[in-house]
């Protein structure tokens, strides 16, 4: 099959609407027993994928895509991007991503989720409404038929200040720490990141609010 590329599946993104809804049946098996047949099973997930299973499970979408001689690419955006890239944390409770080829993902996605019985949603393209026409994206990973893209730290800042998700822990923790990792020390320089990926009229009040609270404390 022909490549495709990268950049031009992270514009035309932005406009799907269709999400992976997928679900899953039957009675959940005993601890003992999800261990046995599925030795990545940790009973401790609490809802969480932990930076080492997100990337068995990588590995697992690169395999069903060679077993179909496709070749695919998916760009990493919130907290797999903290746990993997940035390793400012070690959990997340989902993949933020887009990829493509987008239905052949679907489906892969929802054979992972069923042989590790994991949400439908393990991974999702959610965030393709948040995706910047100005993207900044790096590789992060490069399997035999996958690779991995990763949003960058000055990108990542941007959609979450973008998001300013207060209710959100994670999210006022992972921008604290993408502060420092940029080492940028005012409000002013911050927006001005912000600005480089999404048009100013995008950026809502609440933003120089949290950002003021997180750099004047």
């Amino acid at each position: 099959m022909a490549g495709f590329s990268f950049f031009y599946f992270l514009v035309r993104l932005r406009s799907a609407t269709s999400k992976t809804s997928a679900g899953l049946h039957g009675n959940m098996p005993s601890k003992s027993l999800l261990k046995e047949r599925f030795p990545y099973y940790n009973e401790r997930r609490d809802g969480v994928l932990r930076s080492a299973e997100i990337l068995r499970y990588l590995e697992k979408v690169n395999e069903q895509l060679k077993q179909q001689q496709l070749h695919g690419e998916i760009c990493l955006f919130g907290g797999a991007v903290m746990c993997l890239v940035l390793q400012s944390r070690d959990s997340t409770k989902d993949v933020d991503a887009i990829f493509a080829p987008t239905r052949e993902f679907y489906a892969i996605i929802k054979n992972v989720a069923d042989e590790y019985r994991l949400p439908a949603d393990w991974l999702n393209n959610a965030v393709k409404g948040f995706v910047s026409s100005r993207h900044d994206v790096q590789l992060y990973r490069r399997l035999s038929h996958l690779d991995i893209f990763a949003a960058s730290p000055q990108y990542m800042l941007a959609m979450k200040c973008l998001a300013a998700r207060t209710y959100e822990s994670k999210d006022v923790d992972d921008i604290r720490f993408l502060l420092r990792y940029l080492n940028i020390r005012t409000a002013e320089q911050a927006l001005s990141v912000v600005e480089q990926f999404y048009p100013q009229h995008r950026v809502l009040p609440r933003t120089a609010y949290l950002l003021e609270e997180l750099l004047n404390h």
